[in-house]
């Protein structure tokens, strides 16, 4: 009883555990409030007790009264911070069931056909443990997206930054993406300008930002088309761009793209995969590497994803 009453009372352990600062954490936002509003009490009765100029108190009261105010907006930011992350679990909740569900399914689908004996010369023994292992690596790809928004959230996203070559690696990836993207019927090319520096990042954290960019154009562009990827030395930094003849994305939706756990409607019509914190790690990514990262985006008509990365060492 009395080490639950102490935890309570830790407002630091409290605010900790709901991964907010104090400033943001409705129980101490709570304490200060109460402990303003007992010494606007307090001021208000001895100015009112001591001084006759009624104006004096007004103004006392107005000081108070503005206080207590942005206390209040802190307090309703905090709880719609807290409410945001309740509707982020949620939303956590149903896309990694899903994305869980569908490879397990086809993982036992594919047992029980093998356990049965009906392999057949179309599809052989080698072809049904080709699909699980397509479907364990989906879901290995699922938990490591998860453990990564946590080292995020957590602060501990740790990086191995090293000199090497974004149009290598580019080229390494669209050689891996070109049978994927013929079957949406999609073509990728690469336009570079000759030698480009080499960049300082961790080359493997940017190639999982590079595959995840360029999936999302193979995906978007079920009706073909082509995807442009260019990179260009600008300004001490290498940009990388990436555009497609996709769907777009709507005004209202741009504003979430990089939103954790965020998938559009669109994704849902056009039975897209995806669990939705791709670009949240993008982006988290890329700005830890020193650079920056944006798109744009029109209707029908495609998008244009693109990052920066430094070339030289960032202090």
């Amino acid at each position: 009883m009395v080490a639950s009453w102490t935890d309570n009372i830790n407002l630091k352990k409290v605010c900790s555990e709901y991964r907010v600062g104090l400033w943001q954490c409705p129980q101490f936002l709570f304490l200060i409030m109460g402990i303003i509003i007992i010494l606007a009490m307090l001021v208000t009765y001895v100015v009112a007790s001591r001084y006759q100029e009624p104006e004096l108190a007004a103004l006392t009261v107005l000081v108070l009264t503005a206080i207590l105010f942005a206390l209040g907006n802190l307090v309703v930011k905090a709880f719609e911070k807290v409410a945001l992350s309740s509707r982020s679990k949620s939303e956590f909740i149903s896309i990694m069931s899903h994305q869980l569900r569908s490879p397990l399914s086809a993982i036992k689908w594919q047992l029980s056909l093998l356990l049965q004996g009906q392999s057949s010369k179309a599809y052989s023994t080698g072809n049904y443990l080709e699909t699980i292992m397509q479907q364990n690596d989906r879901m290995i790809r699922a938990v490591n997206d998860l453990l990564e928004v946590n080292r995020i959230e957590d602060n501990d996203l740790i990086l191995r930054p090293q000199k090497f070559s974004l149009k290598n690696l580019t080229s390494k990836i669209i050689e891996e993406y070109n049978k994927y993207a013929s079957a949406y019927n999609a073509q990728i090319s690469l336009l570079a300008d000759g030698e480009l520096p080499e960049v300082f990042a961790d080359e493997e954290r940017i190639g999982r930002v590079t595959e995840h960019l360029l999936d999302n154009a193979i995906r978007y562009s079920i009706n073909g088309g082509k995807i442009t990827i260019s990179l260009e030395n600008k300004e001490n930094k290498i940009l990388w761009k990436i555009s497609d003849e996709g769907h777009g994305i709507s005004p209202a939706e741009q504003k979430r793209v990089f939103e954790k756990y965020f998938r559009s409607p669109s994704a849902a019509r056009y039975q897209t995969g995806g669990s939705g914190v791709g670009l949240f790690i993008a982006k988290a990514i890329i700005q830890q590497s020193g650079g920056e990262i944006g798109f744009s985006s029109q209707e029908s008509k495609g998008s244009t994803f693109w990052f920066s990365l430094p070339i030289n060492k960032t202090s």
